[in-house]
């Protein structure tokens, strides 16, 4: 038989990666605002855009929405993380490996997000709906989706939150220090060779996903970034 709109409509979503509740809450949403059943599909497929080439008209902005407000009927805890601007900490010296010893000034300047946890640091950034995010917005630009094809979501971690001896994938390992973020995987790291100055506690934000052991962590932001999107040719 044939499936029904909002089956149609749901099954693209789970093709592009969606939950299924995920799927559902967006469906839903369109619903109340007065979408009709039979223009679902149309309304999903002009919000994801180009969707196959990174290019985003709404989609993300809405599936985020869903997902903060699932998430909130669950229970997930919320969390605060304190992000520090470049004016309260400079790079002093340098490590075996020659990035810079990131050295704390004052935290004066630094301001709070409130997220739940599960959430990474770039969709902070990128769909954060709470005070302040608009703010951090504005230092991190989190260029490619958050496939970690770029640096442009690069922080550099508080060195009292970093663990130099931990492999970041190993952060949900039995017996390992939940409350320190560990170093980044060799895949991560080439793209942090890329970034505006790393330093020897840098990670890209997409992979650092905040945990209860996280909260309050501090996080200094860059002073600037390195987008090399901006120079590939794209054909449009």
């Amino acid at each position: 038989s044939a499936q029904s709109p909002t089956q149609q409509t749901t099954a693209f979503l789970l093709s592009l990666g969606y939950s299924n509740a995920v799927s559902k809450g967006i469906i839903d949403a369109l619903i109340q605002n007065g979408i009709p059943h039979s223009s679902l599909l149309g309304m999903v497929k002009g919000l994801a855009g180009r969707y196959e080439v990174g290019e985003d008209a709404g989609l993300e902005t809405l599936a985020a929405s869903v997902k903060t407000e699932l998430e909130t009927m669950q229970g997930k805890e919320q969390l605060k993380v304190w992000f520090l601007p470049s004016t309260g900490w400079s790079s002093e010296g340098e490590d075996d490996d020659g990035f810079g010893i990131p050295t704390i000034h004052s935290m004066d300047r630094a301001f709070p997000v409130q997220v739940h946890e599960g959430t990474n640091l770039a969709d902070i950034a990128r769909f954060g709906t709470s005070e302040n995010c608009g703010v951090l917005r504005e230092y991190l630009e989190c260029a490619c989706n958050g496939i970690m094809a770029c640096s442009t979501c690069h922080v550099v971690v508080h060195p009292e939150w970093f663990d130099s001896t931990k492999p970041s994938d190993e952060v949900s390992a039995s017996g390992v220090d939940q409350s320190k973020i560990g170093t980044p995987t060799e895949a991560e790291q080439d793209m942090l060779d890329l970034a505006f100055e790393p330093q020897s506690t840098s990670r890209l934000g997409c992979q650092i996903t905040l945990t209860k052991a996280l909260d309050g962590l501090v996080i200094l932001l860059p002073e600037g970034s390195n987008n090399l999107m901006d120079d590939i040719p794209f054909d449009g």
